[in-house]
């Protein structure tokens, strides 16, 4: 369709759009234009469907204008809002490596693991508890802030997608260790 097909207004069919045309009206501008009276006049539309075509052309151009401004976005709030979705994605990503690498840890029947693994425990929990602050309070953060969120939860993710499903001592301490460095970078952020 093309921008100015009359055939986009309510009450405008093909027969009445070339009745239009006949009369010279051929853009929706024209006929936005025209008076109601003119437009009653011609043959075939009366009073009645007169109104009702001049209130669907007022409706169009309302919903024309409403999208305008939705549109016109600078590059520097594209940018911004851009970041902001990858923010929030790489959170729900780690939230979700977190929750994985906490099951794949579980030191079933050892206990030598088993105050690493309280610890690390501990310790993610506080990291997702930090993490659900920082999604309610992104907005007030830069944007170099928010690029040095992401690089580092993007680290973390990594290191977490490492950690296999045998439990070892090493593999315990470091991760903990880039949890807690996460997150106390999160937690200077966010207070």
């Amino acid at each position: 369709m093309k921008q100015n097909d009359l055939t986009q207004l309510k009450h405008v069919g093909v027969t009445r759009m070339q009745l239009l045309n006949d009369f010279g009206i051929t853009t929706i501008k024209q006929l936005y234009e025209m008076p109601l009276e003119k437009l009653a006049e011609i043959k075939s539309i009366g009073a009645h469907y007169a109104k009702l075509i001049k209130i669907s052309v007022t409706e169009y151009y309302r919903e024309k204008q409403k999208k305008l401004p939705g549109e016109t976005m600078s590059a520097k709030e594209r940018k911004i809002e851009e970041i902001n979705r990858d923010l929030q994605k790489k959170i729900q990503r780690l939230n979700k490596s977190l929750n994985r690498v906490n099951e794949d840890l579980k030191p079933l029947w050892k206990k030598k693991y088993l105050e690493l693994y309280i610890d690390f425990k501990k310790r993610s929990t506080k990291l997702k508890a930090r993490l659900k602050a920082l999604g309610k309070s992104q907005e007030d953060l830069s944007k170099k802030v928010k690029k040095n969120i992401i690089k580092k939860t993007d680290a973390l993710t990594l290191t977490l997608k490492k950690i296999g499903k045998k439990s070892k001592k090493k593999k315990y301490k470091e991760l903990t260790k880039e949890i807690q460095s996460f997150s106390k970078t999160i937690r200077d952020i966010t207070s």
